[in-house]
């Protein structure tokens, strides 16, 4: 898993001792991985509305194809349970797909109400004030 010496290194580095410093660099991005949830164990619990829900996703997802890298090849892994990371890839992917969707859709529907309003504005009064008395009678319906 984690070479212990570049362990030391960077443990030393965190130290204080400017020297170790490019340990971090020789690190693989699979240890480097590691290392952050170390560190992340020994944080304090962050609250849900502060969490950076995609990046976490992208970490998860990150993990479990580490893992999947590391067994595939590994014999004395049971294939059911390769199948089984093969399978939490494809789940992490398809979240990932799905909130990269959402996330477009929101943005193409923000994009389409601010180009509304803009057009709202340049509507004469009586015509902008019917269409948006409207557009709130709909807004309750579907709320």
């Amino acid at each position: 898993m984690i070479n212990e010496e570049k362990r030391a290194q960077v443990e030393t580095s965190m130290k204080g001792d400017r020297t170790a410093r490019p340990a971090l660099g020789s690190l693989t991005e699979s240890e480097l991985r590691m290392l952050r949830a170390e560190i992340e164990t020994m944080l304090p619990s962050a609250s849900l509305s502060a969490m950076d829900l995609p990046g976490e996703l992208m970490a998860q997802f990150q993990k479990v194809k580490d893992l999947q890298d590391l067994v595939l090849f590994d014999e004395e892994t049971p294939v059911n349970q390769k199948a089984q990371l093969a399978g939490q890839v494809v789940s992490t992917m398809q979240q990932l797909i799905k909130m990269q969707t959402d996330f477009y859709t929101s943005e193409r529907f923000r994009s389409i109400e601010n180009m509304l309003i803009a057009y709202v504005k340049k509507m004469p009064l009586d015509l902008a004030t019917a269409f948006i008395a409207e557009y709130e009678q709909m807004d309750d319906r579907n709320g």
